[in-house]
């Protein structure tokens, strides 16, 4: 099944996959996942954005990200870019 939503990727040095931001479908803004994890509507057209697998695995995406790091043995790919220090 296809997902009714589109996402553009950002590459992201601290992420172990490309970060993405959610396109809303009816106004085509470009949402972070700040923007629709605590209210399930569009901040620009109030489009009602319903939960499917696709739009959870979204704003849980750096949460596993950060759990995957975390599990010993991991090593992440060699990035293009420097990762910066913390």
């Amino acid at each position: 099944m296809k997902s009714e939503y589109q996402f553009q990727n950002i590459d992201h040095p601290g992420m172990i996959s490309p970060d993405r931001r959610l396109v809303c479908p009816k106004c085509r803004e470009i949402l972070c996942r700040a923007d629709i994890e605590s209210y399930p509507f569009c901040p620009f057209c109030n489009h009602g954005f319903g939960m499917n697998a696709a739009l959870e695995d979204f704003i849980l995406e750096p949460l596993v990200d950060d759990w995957m790091r975390r599990q010993p043995g991991f090593k992440a790919q060699e990035t293009p870019f420097p990762v910066p220090e913390r």
